[in-house]
């Protein structure tokens, strides 16, 4: 055995022996749980459907007036900061997921943002349970959608909301794990470039970074370990759809993405 495998087998054995504490934390933990539970109104309520998740990579922008206007009928996930993107104008998104530590601190101001964005239909948002309270000051009357993640993957991954998952680290997984639970057969990947590592400072969406004064320039080193990491749980996330019968395709020209099998969108459209 070498020290790599030696090492990731030890990896393993810690992160299963956390899995057991953070299950039992749940489990004591009352008020968090009756929160989480009621995402079962989620359960299945678009059974055999499909759907589009929307990454913000620049290849979004790309998109053609023929293609957009077709996506306008498609049920859409939106996530972090797609409503500052031109293309939000005619794609709505149906559902928008802040998932990120930083839109429930410096940043949870962006749900108000969301909202305001799409103020004639505002999405349903799909938030850590911590940002409860901030999405509750909205005063959205429809039900929402809250994610506790506190279990580390080590062999598989889950969809079930309604209970303590497993942490993904990227707001793209979480939205297909969502979507599958909600019952959708087919979700498409659109702006999922994943390749922000390969310029400099990691910039580049399908929104002007200039002109946003949230963005954090990562460095090489960052990217990497994270790619890396998320990476692996995208591969977990295609093991779990195949399973379950789950069609998941990355429409997102020269994606690094590789988890997925790959598609035109002229293809699905």
């Amino acid at each position: 055995m070498s020290k790599f495998d030696l090492k990731e087998k030890l990896d393993k054995s810690i992160y299963r022996a956390y899995n057991v504490f953070s299950t039992i934390m749940y489990v004591l933990d009352y008020k968090s749980r009756r929160l989480i539970r009621k995402n079962v109104a989620f359960k299945d309520i678009h059974k055999g459907g499909r759907c589009f998740i929307l990454g913000t990579g620049p290849s979004l922008s790309l998109l053609s007036p023929e293609e957009q206007k077709k996506l306008k009928t498609e049920v859409l996930f939106g996530v972090n900061s797609y409503h500052k993107a031109d293309i939000a104008s005619v794609l709505v998104p149906t559902y928008y997921a802040l998932l990120d530590e930083r839109y429930r601190q410096d940043l949870s101001r962006v749900f108000a943002e969301v909202v305001e964005r799409f103020a004639d239909a505002p999405p349903t948002f799909i938030a850590d349970y911590r940002a409860a309270g901030i999405v509750k000051n909205l005063g959205l009357s429809r039900p929402q959608g809250y994610i506790y993640a506190k279990r580390y993957p080590t062999d598989k991954i889950i969809d079930d909301i309604s209970r303590n998952i497993y942490v993904t680290m990227n707001v793209v997984s979480n939205c297909i794990l969502v979507a599958a639970y909600m019952g959708f057969k087919e979700i498409y990947l659109l702006g999922c470039d994943y390749n922000a590592f390969c310029g400099a400072g990691g910039l580049g969406h399908c929104y002007d970074d200039k002109k946003d004064p949230d963005a954090i320039p990562y460095n090489l080193a960052f990217f990497l370990k994270y790619y890396w990491i998320t990476t692996e749980f995208h591969y977990l996330i295609a093991q779990f759809a195949k399973r379950k019968g789950i069609k998941i395709v990355n429409l997102t020209p020269t994606s690094l993405l590789d988890a997925y099998p790959r598609a035109p969108l002229s293809s699905v459209l």
